[in-house]
């Protein structure tokens, strides 16, 4: 693939509504390209999205060690990050929560029991 290839790629993700940040990182965590402002809290960041990426494949080899961790979702009340790794390099992408879900906990608890 060549770098106006790539470019194009990362051009297109970020140009989606609602998409903060994109990283992309090789196998052993280090950065290849973001359209992040470099400082302490974004390396950090990096460095804990690598480590979540990691213990979530060896999470998914202990279920079946023929299998392997294909994309992570994860979600907080703002903030979303999704996560593909590969073979040689990881590509995540950091985007705003557009939609609300509302989750009725106690009914749901008390409709299991």
């Amino acid at each position: 693939m060549h770098s106006d290839d790539i470019e194009s790629i990362i051009n297109r993700i970020t140009s989606h509504q609602g998409v903060k940040a994109l990283i992309i990182m090789n196998k052993e965590g280090l950065l290849l390209k973001t359209n992040m402002e470099m400082n302490p809290t974004t390396e950090q960041l990096i460095t804990n999205i690598h480590d979540l990426t990691i213990s979530a494949r060896r999470l998914v080899r202990d279920v079946d060690p023929h299998d392997d961790l294909m994309f992570l979702r994860t979600k907080s009340n703002t903030d979303e990050i999704l996560i593909s790794p590969d073979v040689s390099f990881t590509v995540v992408v950091i985007q705003e929560v557009t939609e609300t879900i509302t989750v009725k906990t106690s009914s749901t608890i008390e409709s299991l029991q």
